[in-house]
C-alpha cells in the first residue's frame, strides 16, 4: 500500500469524520480536522483516482448482486464501527463472500468507499424529482410541506450516511475526482430548477438555476456544519435552513 492510500485511511480514521449518531456528540473540527481534509485533497491526485476505480462493472444480474452486497457491507460496517474503517476482509466476511471475489471487483477499501460516496450522490435526483411528479401548490402553505417532505427524505441519506462525508469532502475538493460531483451537482440543479417551475409556469429558467444553485449549495453546506455537531443541532439547523430557502424562492413562486 502506497503512502496515498496509507494518508487516506488515516484521514478517513480521524475522530472529527466520525459516524453521527443520536446517541453521541461528533467532535467538532478543528484545526487538525482542516489539516486532515486538505491532506485528503492532496492526496487522491491522477494515479490515486486510477487506483481507486472499480477493477471491473459488473455486466450480469448475479455480479450486480455480489457488488451491491460488497456495498451494503461496507455500509453497515462504516455505521457500526464509526471512526474506523473496516478492512477489505471484515467487508467480506459480512457480505459473506471471499476476500478473492471482492478483489475480483474493488481494488482496496478506499475504491468501495468512493464507490459507496458514488452512491450516495446518486439518491438525490430521485427524492427530488418525486416532488415534481405531485400535483403543484396552489399556496404557500402547501409549498411548504412540500419542502418539509424533501427535508425529511434528504436529512435521512445525510443522516444515514455520515462517515461517508470525509468521502464526499475528498471528491469535492480534488480536480481529478470532482468531475464525479459535478455531474451529479448538475443534475440536482436542473431538478431543482424544473421543481420551482412546476410550481411556476412563468418563472424563467435562468433564474430558476440560479435559485436552484444557492439552494443545493446552501443546503450540503449547512447539513454538513451539523452533521459534526450533536443531532439536535442538526435538526435545528435543518429548520433554519428551511426557512432560508422559503424566504429565498417565495418571492418567484406567485403563491398566495
Amino acid at each position: 500500500m502506497d503512502k496515498r492510500m496509507r494518508l487516506f485511511i488515516r484521514v478517513c480514521q480521524q475522530p472529527e469524520f466520525g459516524m453521527y449518531s443520536g446517541l453521541h456528540r461528533a467532535p467538532m473540527v478543528g484545526s487538525s480536522g482542516e489539516r486532515g481534509q486538505r491532506a485528503v485533497k492532496r492526496s487522491l491526485d491522477r494515479k490515486t483516482k486510477i487506483a481507486l476505480e472499480p477493477r471491473k462493472q459488473p455486466r450480469q444480474q448475479r455480479s450486480s448482486r455480489v457488488v451491491d452486497r460488497i456495498l451494503d457491507a461496507a455500509l453497515i460496517l462504516t455505521r457500526e464501527q464509526g471512526t474506523k474503517t473496516p478492512t477489505t476482509l471484515a467487508i467480506a466476511q459480512r457480505a459473506g463472500l471471499s476476500v478473492g471475489s471482492v478483489y475480483q471487483y474493488f481494488p482496496n477499501k478506499e475504491a468501495i468507499l468512493l464507490e459507496l460516496g458514488r452512491r450516495w450522490l446518486s439518491s438525490f435526483p430521485e427524492v427530488i424529482a418525486k416532488r415534481i411528479k405531485v400535483s403543484p401548490p396552489t399556496n404557500r402553505e402547501e409549498f411548504r410541506r412540500e419542502v418539509r417532505k424533501l427535508f425529511i427524505d434528504t436529512s435521512r441519506i445525510y443522516l444515514d450516511n455520515a462517515t461517508l462525508m470525509p468521502v464526499i469532502e475528498a471528491i469535492s475538493g480534488n480536480a481529478d475526482l470532482r468531475p464525479i460531483q459535478d455531474e451529479y451537482d448538475k443534475e440536482i440543479i436542473a431538478l431543482y430548477a424544473a421543481w420551482l417551475q412546476h410550481v411556476n409556469p412563468a418563472l424563467e429558467e435562468k433564474t430558476a438555476k440560479r435559485l436552484g444553485l444557492v439552494m443545493m449549495e446552501v443546503g450540503h453546506a449547512c447539513r454538513l456544519v451539523g452533521l459534526k455537531r450533536d443531532r439536535k443541532t442538526f435538526d435545528l439547523i435543518e429548520d433554519d435552513v428551511e426557512a432560508m430557502w422559503l424566504a429565498l424562492v417565495n418571492p418567484y413562486l406567485n403563491l398566495d
